[in-house]
């Protein structure tokens, strides 16, 4: 095989295997997961990162609003300010991982 080919082939492999070797440095494998609630406030796509008003998660962090970053800029085509929120947090970690809206509960 030549030099061209070999270069092309590495670069399709390393291209393929950077999202999951992303995916298991963010969320470590050792990390505890927590499930995270809360009432988006603002969304800012262009820094994929939103306002929540989040719920205390008991072992991670108390009830607050804060900006958090999110893990994947699709869920800005599905989530509106107003929204209620569940996602996934990592234990050191304040990335929102697999944000979805659910509906409120209260009345």
């Amino acid at each position: 095989m030549n030099k061209l080919g070999t270069t092309r082939r590495t670069f399709a492999s390393a291209a393929m295997l950077a999202p999951l070797a992303s995916l298991l440095t963010a969320q470590g494998s050792t990390k505890k997961s927590f499930t995270f609630h809360g009432k988006v406030e603002s969304i800012d796509a262009s820094s994929k990162s939103m306002t929540v008003d989040g719920d205390k998660v008991e072992g991670w962090m108390d009830a607050m609003s804060m900006k958090y970053a999110v893990e994947n800029a699709d869920v800005f085509k599905r989530v509106k300010v107003g929204d209620t929120i569940e996602a996934t947090v990592y234990d050191g970690d304040y990335k929102l991982y697999k944000v979805h809206v659910v509906k409120s509960s209260k009345k």
